[in-house]
């Protein structure tokens, strides 16, 4: 047989094929119509007949809307009755008379009883979570009350009964710029000493060595102050300003702290081991915002909440530099203020960090 011949019959054959295909594709296509009309009119018949059903799945939405929300309240509200509820049945819970520093709602606005996913989590922190939703494991709020409560009237008692320190309190946030500049801000707010970039080791169990370099830092500060490094040639007035910086950097928050502090509180416990170790070594009581990662065991005054939460350490924070400034007698900011004096902005402006001699 000739090759054009096999050719010819080769393409016969492969449009013969094609043409059976498309006819099966067109009896599926017009199966699939013929099935979606029939549905169609199942459905207006079903409307016709139940006009209501319509309305319904109509405002679904809306209604499942106004519905969360209102529960949310009813529920928020439930969560606080039962924690006053507990407290009252047992008035020795927060050693001194309860005083209510902030809502519930204040604190789920926050966040701060969203913990983190459970193969995250410590098992020492078992007794301050209340449940698992979903991968994350939930604080229980009113372990939180109850130790905000503790550790805001330790802090009241330890300022007063040393009035005549510079501040017996050191403030440690040194995780995120936002929540550096907070620690900042409030530390001054109370007249507290802080840290908020990384932890030098040997802060607090080599203090000796600390104080020569804050020294060192104080005397560069005067040489800016009093125009005596103009004294100096162009390169060594760079290098100075250069070594002031770095100086500031870590010491700009402790460069009035003659003695050892009394008390330390954390943001976080996980990030600051150092810290914890040293003030364990000298006997220092630690108070600490702890996650459900963090190890309770290492610390004097746990606060369980959510550290990872801007607006849960930014109220927190601000609570415990209240009890501070209540020691002084200075004005507070959060402690015992409604829900609507108290502002959360929903982003915090990082602000520069202004490392200028101050």
């Amino acid at each position: 047989m000739p090759k054009k011949a096999e050719a010819k019959t080769g393409s016969s054959k492969k449009e013969v094929v094609k043409k059976t295909t498309t006819v099966k594709k067109d009896v599926k296509a017009e199966k699939k119509e013929t099935k979606k009309t029939a549905d169609k009119e199942v459905s207006k018949k079903n409307i016709k007949a139940n006009p209501v059903e319509k309305t319904v799945d109509q405002n679904s939405n809306s209604s499942n809307l106004k519905f969360e929300s209102s529960s949310y309240k009813e529920k928020v509200a439930e969560i606080e009755n039962n924690i006053l509820q507990k407290i009252k049945e047992n008035p020795g819970i927060t050693g001194k008379a309860f005083r209510k520093l902030v809502s519930v709602n204040k604190l789920m606005e926050t966040g701060a009883h969203i913990g983190l996913t459970s193969r995250r989590w410590n098992p020492k922190m078992k007794k301050y979570i209340y449940t698992k939703k979903g991968s994350n494991h939930i604080i229980d709020l009113l372990h939180t009350v109850i130790s905000l409560n503790v550790a805001y009237n330790f802090l009241v008692d330890l300022v007063k009964a040393n009035e005549f320190e510079s501040s017996p309190v050191l403030i440690v946030g040194t995780k995120g710029k936002t929540i550096k500049n907070h620690v900042k801000e409030q530390a001054k707010r109370a007249r507290c000493f802080y840290i908020n970039e990384r932890w030098l080791g040997g802060t607090l169990t080599n203090f000796s060595t600390i104080t020569k370099s804050v020294s060192k830092f104080n005397n560069l500060i005067l040489l800016h102050k009093t125009g005596d490094i103009e004294k100096y040639t162009k390169k060594e007035q760079v290098e100075l300003k250069k070594e002031t910086e770095r100086y500031a950097k870590f010491f700009s928050g402790i460069r009035t702290m003659k003695e050892l502090p009394k008390a330390i509180v954390l943001t976080d416990p996980e990030t600051n081991k150092i810290a914890i170790k040293e003030a364990k070594k000298l006997g220092i009581p630690v108070i600490a915002i702890c996650n459900t990662n963090a190890n309770p065991d290492l610390v004097d005054y746990v606060i369980p909440a959510n550290n990872y939460s801007i607006k849960s350490v930014y109220l927190l924070i601000g609570l415990l530099c209240d009890a501070i400034a209540e020691g002084r007698g200075l004005p507070k900011l959060f402690a015992e203020k409604k829900d609507e004096e108290i502002i959360l902005p929903e982003v915090i402006k990082k602000k520069p960090e202004n490392r200028k001699i101050s």
